[in-house]
């Protein structure tokens, strides 16, 4: 016997034992159990946060098998579009290459050539942890079948009311020219200019000095808001005032949000700019 434990002599070939054979399907006669594997995104690897969460998983479903119930942990990846474009887009950069350059049927080709990839990498990464998941009911988000699933549901919440399509300020990405998700956008402070601008009353005798960051975005202003315990302001509150550059009346109104002590301690309030708005 070998003094040392060499898992490459022991680990690849018995996980092919076991896979051939078979081994991680559901064959108890128990009660059903079945954990989906939460699918990793085929934009890299894994890393150790899907080695920990998947060694729970495994441990559990081993547990159960062992119990005589009928376990099934079921593989997966995740298209995750967004992002696995701009990997993709970053590689084209590295050719000195666009989306555009390769064209749209090119481009998606691309895209799928990388899933191959890197959800081939997830796949072996699995197999040496040793995880006893059934590959044979492998699947990936953008399977036919699981996409058919998700309109399915999708009509039925729409006509069911529980969604609905309305407006809302999205993170727009001038490169990818789409929405995407807060968690696709990293958050940077940076030292800004105070602009001061004056919106005077619609009834006249005096103005609203508004002090913003954002004096591109005035012309979307609905309101000016003002602390409603701010007594330079208290009288002026339910007033209107004109937006400049506009033939517009927009109202003062008071929110607890402003901050008497910034600025001016007049915000205008921009909704298509600003989430707070």
């Amino acid at each position: 016997m070998d003094k040392t434990y060499e898992p490459h002599a022991i680990e690849q070939r018995w996980y092919a034992f076991w896979e051939e054979r078979g081994h991680f399907a559901p064959g108890g006669h128990g009660a059903p159990y079945c954990i989906m594997i939460p699918p990793p995104n085929v934009t890299g690897t894994l890393h150790m946060g899907h080695a920990f969460q998947d060694t729970i998983m495994d441990a559990l479903t081993r547990y159960h098998r062992m119990k005589g119930y009928n376990a099934l942990w079921q593989p997966g990846t995740d298209h995750a579009g967004i992002a696995t474009q701009m990997v993709v887009e970053r590689q084209l950069a590295g050719e000195n290459k666009t989306r555009h350059d390769l064209g749209r049927e090119a481009f998606i080709k691309r895209v799928w050539e990388w899933k191959a990839e890197s959800g081939g990498t997830i796949t072996r990464q699995l197999r040496r942890m040793g995880a006893s998941v059934d590959w044979a009911r492998e699947r990936f988000t953008m399977d036919e079948g699981l996409s058919a699933a998700v309109r399915e549901v999708f009509v039925r919440l729409y006509e069911e009311g529980l969604i609905y399509r309305g407006q809302r300020l999205v993170n727009w990405d001038p490169v990818l020219h789409t929405a995407v998700s807060d968690l696709e956008v990293a958050s940077a402070e940076e030292s800004g200019f105070m602009w001061h601008i004056r919106y005077p009353l619609a009834e006249g005798g005096g103005d609203l000095i508004v002090a913003t960051t954002r004096p591109e975005t005035m012309l979307g202003d609905t309101a000016v808001a003002v602390h409603p315990d701010d007594e330079r302001y208290k009288r002026l509150i339910g007033l209107q005032v004109a937006l400049p550059l506009t033939d517009r009346q927009i109202p003062i109104i008071a929110d607890e949000y402003v901050d008497p002590g910034f600025g001016t301690g007049c915000v205008k309030i921009t909704p298509a700019h600003d989430f707070n708005d």
